[in-house]
């Protein structure tokens, strides 16, 4: 079968916008680490059409208490690399302030604030586990995402997979309003932006659009590779041929 093929984003779109960049705590140290974090930026800059776009981190430290370990012990060393990463980000912001002057556009979560951020999200995560337990197709692909990605597919990584799948199809439908003071709110666009390519099962999640929320106009559902430099439309995508690795 003829692969597909995804491109690089020329320009972002005039007006308000919004990059999200979830950091993963598994990679914090490495490949997202701040200093990382600045280089991306800096490739990104030349897309810029109007200095109208936010930068937001989401730190994924709460995602992870869906996994096994003690609360206190991951709680601790999670929240402690979280702090470390975004001070780290704000010094590397002092010192090239000529590159980046709007400091108000950058802004910092984690990720139990999302859950503040929506009317109500354990409800709808609840529906999103109600759609999987339906869905044999999305069952199937969540277990092949695990286990292209070397982890043991049982109830503590479906539980991780779906929450990570509802928060990112809230938030690209425009159902999460991320704070960030120099947007205000004012964003007409969001892009989601991680180095990786995304899970199988999420694009599928985005493509039934179970909870039909998909008519929200962001020109951005999907996941731009900051490692190939390319954007994945999830609309655009044939499951039968796309690999994830």
């Amino acid at each position: 079968m003829e692969e597909q093929k995804f491109f690089d984003i020329n320009k972002f779109p005039k007006g308000w916008g919004l990059i999200v960049f979830p950091i993963s705590m598994t990679r914090i140290s490495n490949s997202q680490s701040a200093q990382a974090y600045l280089e991306y930026l800096r490739f990104f800059t030349a897309k810029v059409a109007e200095p109208r776009i936010g930068i937001h981190f989401l730190y994924t430290e709460g995602l992870y208490m869906n996994m096994p370990g003690k609360a206190y012990e991951i709680k601790n060393s999670y929240a402690a690399s979280a702090i470390a990463h975004a001070n780290a980000f704000r010094r590397l912001l002092k010192k090239h302030y000529l590159e980046f002057q709007i400091h108000d556009a950058f802004s910092f979560d984690s990720w139990f604030q999302m859950y503040l951020l929506h009317p109500d999200f354990l409800n709808a995560r609840r529906s999103i586990e109600k759609f999987y337990d339906k869905d044999k197709a999305f069952q199937k692909l969540a277990k092949e995402d695990a286990e292209e990605n070397g982890k043991e597919f049982n109830e503590y990584q479906r539980s991780f997979f779906l929450e990570e799948h509802t928060l990112a199809y809230l938030l690209l439908n425009g159902e999460i309003k991320m704070r960030n003071h120099f947007v205000d709110g004012r964003e007409s666009w969001i892009l989601l932006a991680y180095p990786g390519l995304p899970l199988k099962s999420q694009i599928y999640l985005f493509q039934k659009d179970p909870l039909k929320i998909g008519g929200f106009n962001n020109p951005y559902k999907g996941q731009y590779d900051l490692v190939t430099k390319k954007f994945i439309d999830y609309q655009k995508v044939d499951l039968d041929t796309f690999n994830s690795k």
